[in-house]
């Protein structure tokens, strides 16, 4: 996500991770795991993240982007409807959700209603295509 003051998109704003290497970063908390896949995909976009901001919640860091404060990556699942002059620029990452249960309660009728259920709450724009899972 990148923004300049006015509220406007920036002009040729970032459209790839490597383009945002020399940007200040809005990253989550030390020892979350969304801390974790950012630091990884950005290095493996070859950078580290320059943080200026650490936050765990979703809204908060799209309004820090909107103020110009930064970049940073948010799920797409997160993102309902971007906050004015934050432009999102889809990348190749792919973050995958799993049930976890107690081994041998996979077939139990709690378990799989609720895994039905969570699937269905993903909205088709988000789903995988069968095969790749």
């Amino acid at each position: 996500m990148d923004r300049q003051g006015g509220g406007q998109p920036r002009p040729g704003a970032h459209r790839t991770l490597a383009e945002c290497g020399d940007q200040p970063w809005i990253t989550a908390t030390e020892g979350t795991l969304c801390r974790t896949m950012t630091v990884r995909a950005c290095r493996s976009a070859g950078f580290v993240p320059r943080t200026r901001h650490r936050v765990d919640d979703f809204d908060t860091v799209l309004t820090l982007v909107a103020a110009g404060q930064g970049v940073a990556l948010v799920p797409e699942s997160a993102v309902e409807q971007p906050p004015s002059g934050v432009a999102l620029s889809a990348l190749d990452t792919v973050r995958r959700t799993a049930v976890a249960h107690r081994a041998g309660a996979g077939g139990r009728p709690a378990v799989a209603v609720v895994a039905e259920a969570l699937r269905a709450a993903v909205p088709d724009a988000l789903r995988e295509p069968a095969g790749r899972r």
